[in-house]
């Protein structure tokens, strides 16, 4: 299911609706934040306009300027929305998985994260590919989106090395590596052949992160 699901994007009606002033400004905040995701994903980082946001949003230019400064507050605040969105969605996927079993989890959390950038475009482009265009603020941003993909392969491998499969420690860095190294697939295969083709990247690097913690199995990674 896309992440578009969670952000209703029908225009409010006009005049006297009965609907709660905090309900009005929770959906012209979520369309907004969709549409400068999209936006930016069609368009690129640097040409996209608020006259692009407003139209795609269906709010009027007083009503945007009502809640964000500019173009680039826009697609901050909807950059932490789709990482939380793409957080929850890593959750829900891990739910049923034993936490003993650390290959499934990291198997879990590649497939999961993969096959939800590829159901979500506009949500890829704009955390792996126009978010490097933004300013210092969303880089920011990103560096903390990192750290949290990051800490999960953290606690796997702890899992690992403490029920004995992982034979020995790994500097921290080599977390921030993985990590490093995986958003370079995303963002090569979204520059190449396209969103629908990540979720096919998910046994690679499901074996890249095996061989970094040091127990490689490079004839199957299924």
């Amino acid at each position: 299911m896309g992440l578009e699901s969670a952000i209703d994007r029908a225009r409010l009606p006009r005049g006297t609706h009965g609907i709660a002033p905090g309900d009005v400004i929770h959906s012209q905040r979520m369309r907004m934040y969709f549409a400068v995701l999209e936006a930016v994903s069609e368009r690129g980082y640097n040409t996209t306009t608020v006259a692009d946001i407003v139209a795609r949003a269906g709010v009027s230019r007083r009503t945007f300027y009502q809640q964000f400064r500019d173009r680039d507050d826009c697609f901050l605040a909807a950059f932490g929305q789709a990482v939380e969105l793409v957080v929850a969605a890593l959750d829900a996927s891990i739910a049923s998985t034993p936490m003993t079993d650390w290959r499934a989890l990291i198997r879990t959390t590649l497939t999961e994260y993969l096959r939800t950038l590829a159901d979500n475009a506009f949500c890829a482009n704009a955390l792996h590919v126009e978010c490097l265009a933004a300013g210092p603020a969303v880089a920011e941003q990103r560096r903390r989106m990192k750290a949290i993909l990051a800490q999960r392969m953290r606690a796997a491998f702890r899992i690992g090395r403490d029920t004995g499969d992982i034979p020995t420690e790994i500097p921290a860095e080599i977390f921030d590596a993985l990590i490093g190294a995986i958003d370079d697939r995303i963002r090569d295969c979204l520059q190449g052949p396209g969103p629908q083709a990540l979720p096919a990247r998910a046994p690679h690097l499901y074996q890249i992160t095996l061989a970094l913690f040091g127990v490689p199995e490079w004839d199957d990674p299924s």
